[in-house]
């Protein structure tokens, strides 16, 4: 749901664009059906424990006068108490913006009818049809205004078929119709995916959703709520600071299990599906600002603070706290450390060397290594080079050391068993 400040800027496009608009939510809607419903089950047992007081009281024969002067008195005090509230409400309800309120259904049925035109000739019932994308809430809106599940919802799009009716009251006759799709000339297919028009288990390529969603969702957000480490490639080495869509869905598929059959590596098309549908339900929040030049980080920035995160996660993020409390403290530095790469680090590893005496010295220049020189002696000579060098510094013969190191004095000649081709010309 929209926080007050993101419904304020909506109100003033709105405004500025000439367009009429109100505020409704449906799971708003939902809730207070449901505790208008166990209010009601609580007053009605609590009626119903008055009345078997009240028999047994008249079958003990006992005088209620003192009681019923304490419960006047009793009375009177919670009517001033109400009248207390009720002033206090009635400010803060003055105080609230009329264009950012969000309405209940009650008021959304007037606003129908108000809106509805008159037919004195021939009266009928006000027919009001919801239209729009698939899986934006229409089904939702319908069975909040009757208060009941009279429409089937789902999250995949395209849960409903055909066109529907439903009476909501004597006079208004609403209309479900399905998800209608307009062309996709204004947006990408990713963009289609993450807003809940297509499908996403029959999703085939997954890489452009899942790449928006790490773009729109901070990556210290995503570590918390799902409890994984994103490593994500460093400045240095041509990142952006941003996920990608490998990097996310390959900590979320480590942290899951998630493995393909054969290789082991990361199943990154599973940890997407689970990914897309948490962002399509609303677990993962995200509010598109106005078409106007507004940054959507500042736009989204309240919707994720510890607030947002289940119960499990935040004492999670409090235990990690406080261990990390517990330890030394380091001083605070305005300085901020990039992360490093690997090339730096084996860099600095094979520089900064332990165990070598000259480590972090140089003895020769850096450009010494790219030339003729630093070439060669890098080179280490073998074969016949290596012996005619042996030879020089022993002061012997090339030939003499080619003979110390070959094999040739271990095999002997040939004696064959039959005659040779010499004895034939021979005979």
């Amino acid at each position: 749901m929209l926080t007050l400040e993101q419904r304020q800027i909506w109100a003033d496009y709105f405004e500025a664009a000439g367009i009429s608009y109100k505020f409704f939510s449906a799971s708003l809607a939902k809730e207070l059906n449901e505790a208008r419903l166990e209010e009601a089950e609580d007053s009605i047992e609590a009626s119903a424990s008055a009345s078997r007081l009240a028999e047994k009281a008249k079958a003990l024969g006992l005088d209620d006068d003192e009681d019923d002067d304490e419960d006047e008195e009793q009375s009177d005090e919670h009517l001033e108490e109400d009248d207390d509230e009720e002033e206090e409400a009635s400010d803060d309800e003055a105080n609230e913006t009329e264009r950012t309120r969000i309405l209940t259904v009650d008021e959304l049925e007037a606003l129908f009818l108000v809106h509805a035109p008159q037919l004195e000739e021939h009266p009928r019932k006000t027919q009001i049809g919801l239209v729009g994308y698939p899986n934006v809430g229409k089904s939702s809106t319908i069975n909040a205004l009757i208060g009941a599940k009279k429409v089937s919802v789902s999250s995949t799009p395209g849960k409903t078929k055909h066109f529907q009716t439903i009476h909501l009251s004597e006079k208004v006759l609403l209309c479900d119709c399905p998800g209608l799709v307009f062309p996709n000339f204004a947006t990408t297919k990713a963009e289609l995916v993450c807003n809940g028009i297509l499908p996403i288990d029959q999703l085939r390529e997954f890489t452009g959703p899942a790449g928006l969603v790490a773009q729109r969702i901070p990556q210290g957000f995503l570590e918390a709520l799902y409890g994984m480490k994103i490593v994500t490639r460093p400045l240095e080495e041509g990142g952006t600071g941003v996920p990608t869509a490998e990097e996310m869905l390959s900590a979320y598929a480590k942290a899951r299990g998630f493995r393909r059959t054969g290789q082991g590596q990361p199943d990154e098309s599973r940890a997407a599906r689970v990914v897309l549908k948490d962002y399509v339900n609303g677990k993962l929040l995200f509010c598109q600002p106005p078409p106007l030049d507004i940054d959507p980080f500042e736009f989204n920035r309240e919707l994720y603070d510890e607030g947002h995160l289940p119960e499990k996660r935040r004492q999670a993020l409090a235990s990690m706290d406080s261990s990390i409390d517990d330890q030394s403290s380091v001083a605070d530095s305005d300085v901020i450390s990039l992360p490093q790469g690997p090339k730096s680090q084996k860099l600095d590893k094979t520089f900064f060397a332990q165990g070598a005496g000259n480590s972090a010295h140089l003895r020769m220049p850096f450009n010494h290594k790219y030339s003729e020189q630093g070439t060669a002696s890098g080179k280490q000579l073998s074969g016949r080079k290596q012996a005619t060098l042996l030879a020089l510094e022993k002061d012997l013969d090339p030939s003499d050391v080619k003979k110390l190191t070959s094999k040739k004095h271990f095999k002997g000649g040939k004696q064959g068993n039959g005659k040779r081709r010499a004895d034939y010309f021979a005979d």
